[in-house]
């Protein structure tokens, strides 16, 4: 939440420049400001992500508004020095507070062209305060025209080489929005108000959000929605996926903020899609490579030695025969050994000592995304360091980072690619990738296709908008009565969607699918409309009653059906003989085999 913009002239008739000058002093040198904390909370599973710190000056000071203290500093040319006060204030408090989470601070890139600009006080601060650099998040604001860009970057690159995070402010209210992003890479990315004010009601704003978290998405970013005012704007964000918020509508900025995460969050998690199991859960086996290993008696100079004779080696593991003992970095290893006597010191011990404390061994059938979080989530891993891949505690080869965190990627760029843009879950391609993947390894399963009877009718009647959301909302039911780590439901478009069950209990949990979608009609329209008059496919006028659901189910053979195709083929049969019923209807096909050619 930035709150300086383009810092704008202030107008205080009773007070001259040079006495607003002297007020901004006497601000800094008798450490006059206050911090506010604002939270911002995680959605996924509701708690609290960190603060925003947002500064006032005194109720009686004429710079007591932010937007007044920071024009005032500008214009005095005591723009680093506002900033240094303003840090040192924040996380001084902040600890003495002991909140939780990550602290963000907002910095604005021009305090770096001010003469009281100096390196290495951020790091004076947190020493003297105690606060870990991986805690602190600066926010900068994408708020000065083209030509002053260079500041933005300088500044970005500043805060990341000393382990900093940073964060863009105001997405969407700058200058050169997708140029800034494309090139800062910032870690987080808060969307601007504008697009979240009244987003319930606006389409439009809809639509530019949910390119801006495809995007966030493809590109490893977090999004926090900021400005967040109401429950319905808190609700529609939700449905949307947005990871983060922040907002009046869920706490105000306080000198002593709040602690728990608000009610309203947990009263909105059943409109949320749960996350979806990946397509194809592959393992660190996927990227496990060879290496040279040394046994725990190895000299640490002969290690040293491996180094410097070879440049491409990043990382060595110690392996006592079968058994892992942890991983060697050339980049720790080395720098010990550059320091003075470090050769004279060091070269007789043996290697052992100088195992990294950041080993990581890992199972062989672990999965990607699993190593992917233990490696990416925790701020104290170093990414230079590879890990070890065991199977059954015996060791078996290394997985390096950058070939982990590369098929990830591919992964969440994949899912992205097949996903329905209305309900964000996989569409054709992964659906019948999945059914590829099951009948290969013989596996049984049953497919189920679930179809809205007179769904036309519906949509032509009562408009678009309520389409989309009975779409929704059956995307939001058939997830909910699944067993997300056995079963998988793609939408293939439309009103159509597809479960693949591997649940045993996969006929009860499609009749608790079409008992409870028989309430969705009754909660969307905002009264009961029980019947009503519209044209069926052929043209013709006739009375239509309430949404209902037809199911086809078929369990395909897996040593006779060979691919997807012939599963669609029975599955279709299943469809139309559910639909011929007119009404909630489960249909369960006989047929297993694939007709004849």
């Amino acid at each position: 939440m930035n709150t300086r913009q383009l810092f704008p002239a202030v107008n205080t008739p009773s007070a001259t420049q040079p006495d607003l000058h002297r007020e901004l002093q006497r601000l800094i040198d008798q450490r006059l400001l206050t911090p506010l904390f604002q939270p911002i909370f995680a959605l996924d599973s509701p708690r609290i992500l960190g603060y925003e710190a947002l500064i006032r000056g005194p109720e009686t000071s004429p710079l007591h508004k932010p937007e007044q203290l920071f024009s005032v500093a500008r214009s005095a040319r005591h723009l680093a020095s506002l900033e240094y006060a303003c840090r040192e204030a924040a996380c001084r408090q902040f600890m003495s507070l002991g909140l939780p989470g990550k602290l963000f601070l907002n910095m604005s890139p021009l305090s770096f062209t001010d003469n009281n600009y100096r390196d290495g006080v951020t790091r004076e601060i947190l020493q003297r305060v105690g606060l870990n650099a991986e805690r602190l998040v600066f926010e900068l604001t994408e708020n000065q025209p083209l030509d002053e860009f260079e500041l933005l970057r300088s500044a970005s690159d500043h805060f990341k080489r000393q382990g900093f995070a940073v964060a863009l402010d105001d997405l969407g209210a700058g200058y050169a929005g997708l140029r800034v992003w494309s090139e800062l890479r910032p870690d987080y990315v808060k969307i601007d108000r504008h697009f979240i004010s009244g987003i319930d009601q606006d389409a439009v704003k809809r639509e530019f959000v949910r390119a801006m978290l495809d995007i966030a998405h493809r590109m490893g970013n977090k999004v926090i929605a900021e400005g967040i005012e109401t429950a319905a704007e808190l609700r529609t964000l939700i449905t949307m996926g947005v990871e983060y918020a922040q907002g009046f509508y869920l706490a105000r900025p306080m000198a002593e903020p709040v602690r728990q995460v608000p009610s309203a969050l947990f009263g909105f998690q059943h409109e949320r899609f749960p996350r979806h199991p990946d397509f194809f859960h592959r393992t660190v086996g996927d990227i496990l490579a060879d290496s040279v290993v040394v046994s725990p008696g190895t000299p640490a100079a002969e290690v040293v030695k491996m180094f410097r004779a070879d440049v491409r080696l990043t990382c060595v593991p110690v392996v006592a025969g079968n058994q892992p003992i942890g991983m060697v970095s050339r980049v720790e290893l080395l720098n010990i050994f550059a320091q003075r006597y470090g050769h004279e010191l060091h070269s007789t011990k043996l290697i052992t000592e100088f195992i990294s404390p950041l080993s990581l061994t890992v199972e062989i059938d672990t999965e990607l995304k699993v190593v992917g979080q233990l490696i990416t989530e925790d701020p104290q891993q170093n990414l230079s360091v590879d890990f070890i891949i065991s199977e059954q505690g015996l060791y078996r080869g290394v997985g390096t980072v950058r070939n982990l965190l590369r098929c990830i990627t591919e992964e969440k760029l994949r899912a992205a690619r097949h996903s329905n843009p209305l309900t964000q879950l996989p569409g054709n391609v992964p659906l019948y990738e999945w059914i590829d993947y099951l009948l290969n390894s013989y596996t049984e399963f049953v497919v189920a296709y679930c179809d809205i009877n007179h769904f036309k009718p519906f949509n032509d009647t009562f408009g678009y908008s309520y389409g989309d959301e009975v779409i929704v909302k059956l995307g939001q039911l058939l997830m909910a009565n699944i067993d997300t780590a056995r079963d998988f439901v793609g939408h293939v478009g439309g009103d159509d969607f597809i479960v693949v069950f591997r649940s045993d209990d996969w006929r009860a949990r499609c009749e608790h699918i079409l008992t409870s979608f028989s309430e969705i009609y009754h909660t969307i329209l905002p009264t009961p409309h029980n019947e009503y008059w519209s044209q069926d496919r052929e043209g013709n006028r006739q009375r239509f009653g309430p949404l209902t659901l037809a199911i086809g189910c078929v369990q395909p053979d897996p040593l006779a059906c060979m691919t997807h195709h012939q599963v669609a083929l029975l599955l279709a049969d299943a469809k139309h003989s559910a639909k011929r019923s007119n009404g909630n209807c489960i249909f369960e096909s006989r047929r297993r085999t694939p007709y004849p050619s």
